[in-house]
């Protein structure tokens, strides 16, 4: 979210589904400032999450943002052979250099992976960007299935959103906070699955990768921290993106909920976030 999706790859939303809001056009210095953040707080759990790679490995990360894991996987795979890494945004990826690392813009959905390498990679991973391709996300993972070779991983990571809670009850935030959130209707009500995340393993399964597994990480958090300036400025764009269409109610709820993020004396669980593995066969 990305985003990358993610920051995000996919192309134009069909009818009734949200189009990519988190894009940097016209307000770039912003966007990296939210991917910086971004990095710093899941890029650590995210290279754990990818501790398999190995020397020599071709590995493909698709919605990469800023580049940070791209960098880091070149690093993992050694100068032998090559990483690339994908957007359909390339602002970011473009400034990168590593000998060993490709920049290409590809949307996932639309474009043919033969351009990519089919058929070729030994992982391929993405990271809060299917959450973003509401109702296309088994066509990405397919797209993305495609492009291992027989034995290779995929790996995603995307989360259950709506399962942010601010945890104290005697907070004099509290109640407001909740009934603004309504358990993460704030991302239903602009059409998003905040409960996306735990399905990874059904699609995976769905597109045919054997070996499925999947966990889930969350922790707790102060606002005001590096995750709640993330998730508020991430809030904050989304909101403002369909600005011509919220109404006072809604306004007063957003206003609400990031409040509360910017509170130091509130304490938040965060998002459930999911790691899905599957191998294909």
């Amino acid at each position: 979210m990305t985003g990358h999706q993610h920051h995000g790859a996919g192309g134009p939303a069909q009818a009734g589904q949200p189009a990519y809001r988190l894009a940097g056009t016209g307000r770039e210095a912003a966007e990296s400032d939210r991917l910086g953040l971004l990095e710093r707080i899941f890029d650590p759990l995210s290279r754990k999450r990818r501790n398999m790679v190995q020397p020599g490995w071709r590995c493909l990360e698709v919605g990469a943002g800023r580049g940070s894991m791209a960098l880091w996987l070149a690093e993992q795979v050694g100068p032998a052979d090559r990483v690339v890494a994908t957007d359909i945004d390339m602002t970011y990826l473009k400034r990168l250099a590593a000998p060993n690392l490709k920049v290409v813009q590809h949307d996932i959905i639309a474009e043919p992976v033969g351009i990519l390498g089919a058929g070729s990679f030994d992982l391929v991973c993405s990271r809060l960007m299917l959450f973003h391709l509401t109702g296309r996300q088994e066509a990405a993972i397919r797209q993305m299935a495609r492009c291992l070779r027989p034995g290779g991983w995929l790996i995603d990571e995307d989360a259950d959103w709506g399962t942010t809670v601010l945890v104290d009850s005697l907070h004099p935030r509290y109640a407001d906070f909740h009934a603004a959130w309504r358990d993460g209707d704030w991302w239903a009500s602009r059409g998003y699955d905040s409960a996306f995340g735990r399905k990874l393993p059904m699609l995976f399964e769905r597109c045919e990768l054997a070996d499925v597994r999947a966990d889930g990480h969350t922790e707790l958090v102060r606002g005001g921290s590096d995750w709640a300036r993330w998730y508020r400025q991430s809030l904050d764009v989304i909101h403002n993106a369909a600005a011509g269409a919220v109404t006072d109610a809604r306004q007063r709820e957003h206003e609400l909920i990031v409040a509360a993020l910017g509170d130091p004396s509130a304490w938040f669980m965060r998002e459930l976030l999911h790691s899905c593995t599957g191998r294909r066969s």
